[in-house]
Formats: C-alpha cells, structure tokens, sequence
C-alpha cells in the first residue's frame, strides 16, 4: 500500500501486484463519502502513479474495471427463493472491503443446505467485526488524516495474523495482536 500520493481529505493509496515479469494490477482505491466528482479523475492518477512513481513509460493497460464498495451493511431481506450475496447479501467486511471469501464460505453452506433452501440462514459477518468495523469507519470518518499511520501499524503485526484478521477468520489473541499496534486513545474515543 502506498499512500505516498494526492490524499485530497480523504484516505487514498495505491497498490501493485505483480503476477508476471512484465504485467502486474495496478490499483487506485479512495476510502471516501464520494460525494463529487473530485475524486473521479482515476485514468489520469494511474497515468501519473505509473509514470511518476513507478517510472514506466511504455505501458499498455489491458483492462480498466471501477467499482465502489458502500461502507455501511445493507437491509437483508428474505424472500421466498431468493438469497442474496456479496454486498447485497451483506458479506462485505466494511473496513476492508473484502467480500470474495465471505461469498465462498456462504456459497458452500447454501450448497450444503440446498435441501433445505427454504430455511437458509442470512449471512451475518458476526458482531466481533461488526463492532470493530463500526469503530473503524469512526476512526476513518473523523480521522482520514490519521489513516496512513493506522494502516501501516496494522501491517506492522505479522503477514499471517494481518489476513486472517481482515478475512474474519482471527481469533482473540490475533485481533489482541492487531489492537495493541493501534494508536489507542483514537480508537477508544471512536468507540461512541
């Protein structure tokens, strides 16, 4: 993640994952209310990222996608023969965004209970990471200026750890982990 780039009162950062000598994901993300088009200028930031910081002249952009993920959890309505999933099922983790693994988890409990479809429970991302994304997007809604700090304490703690606890799947002593890299008195002031 480098958020060495134009914040404009915001959180902003980009990141680059390889996956060939010479192809990688490039990405800019904006953690924002996005209520203008200030933000939207994404060809012309990745234009200036790629040439500017990771001083690449001749590229070739091979597919472009946009998409913005809503931080807050959505009503989940059943209704007879339907079920929801990914954002609309409320399988996003609002403070990381991820929603992939959550709809592979649930994709496999809806197969397992195809039987009994009727009776599929809704997926719920449980209070544990309910109430810490809650703290979370107060931390980012009162403190962008903070962010960059906060997301690279995070990543301070081991790789392993840091996953898990973004993929829901920590344990106390993981997220204990993670909590103690955070500038406390933030958060506890967060927590109302």
């Amino acid at each position: 993640m480098d958020f060495d780039c134009d914040q404009r009162d915001n959180v902003h950062f980009f990141y680059t994952l390889p996956f060939a000598k010479n192809k990688a994901l490039i990405e800019t993300t904006w953690l924002s209310k996005m209520d203008g088009k200030s933000l939207n200028d994404y060809d012309i930031q990745l234009e200036i990222y790629i040439k500017e910081t990771l001083k690449i002249e001749n590229y070739k952009i091979n597919y472009q996608e946009e998409g913005a993920i809503p931080l807050f959890y959505p009503e989940n309505k059943t209704d007879k023969n339907k079920i929801n999933i990914g954002s609309a099922g409320g399988m996003t983790r609002l403070s990381t965004g991820y929603t992939f693994l959550n709809i592979q988890d649930h994709s496999k409990y809806i197969t397992n209970n195809i039987e009994k479809i009727q009776n599929t429970k809704v997926y719920h991302i449980g209070k544990k990471y309910e109430f810490l994304d809650y703290i979370f997007l107060n931390v980012l809604k009162n403190n962008p200026d903070k962010m960059t700090k906060i997301f690279l304490n995070m990543f301070k703690a081991s790789s392993k750890t840091v996953i898990k606890f973004l993929s829901n799947k920590s344990n106390f002593f993981e997220d204990l982990g993670i909590i103690l890299k955070m500038p406390k008195w933030i958060f506890i002031k967060n927590i109302f």
